[in-house]
């Protein structure tokens, strides 16, 4: 069975079915799909990043205590830049990094209202992902919305 979707319609069903998603690259030519077209991938834990471009399932608590799901690109380093956690509610998926670009605050009143919570009820957030990825998890802490400033720093913003 063939089964492809775009990474950014991916579902919390269909990491619940299938915990690993795999960027078809090697599929872009083909007609309706593009770099951002997934498929289940079958592997034994521990994942290794090396071996493709994935999205693993997650799990995010929220500092007010509540609990979410998501995704995130699993990395030998265990930097924002890389994993880049993305938590999927039943109105869209909430990214946390922006990259080189610093999120407008129309972005981000968004990604609150998506989320249905404030600043102080979100932030800061913890991640994890549920496949052992290499040695370990990956896993950390959000203080905010985060891209890289022009002194190529990490920022944070709420």
């Amino acid at each position: 069975m063939k089964i492809r979707k775009q990474v950014y319609d991916l579902t919390l069903e269909d990491f619940a079915e299938f915990p690993v998603w795999e960027f078809a690259l090697d599929e872009e030519g083909e007609e309706g799909q593009d770099e951002a077209t997934t498929r289940p991938y079958e592997f034994t834990e521990p994942l290794n990043p090396h071996d493709g471009m994935f999205v693993v399932w997650a799990d995010f608590s929220l500092v007010d205590g509540s609990k979410m799901q998501g995704y995130l690109s699993p990395a030998l380093e265990n930097e924002l830049g890389y994993i880049q956690p993305i938590i999927i509610t039943n109105k869209g998926q909430v990214g946390f990094w922006s990259g080189t670009m610093q999120p407008s605050q129309d972005v981000i009143t968004s990604k609150y209202s998506l989320l249905g919570k404030s600043s102080a009820q979100v932030f800061p957030l913890a991640f994890k992902s549920k496949v052992k990825i290499s040695d370990g998890y990956n896993e950390g802490i959000i203080s905010g919305f985060s891209f890289y400033s022009q002194d190529r720093k990490v920022r944070f913003i709420k």
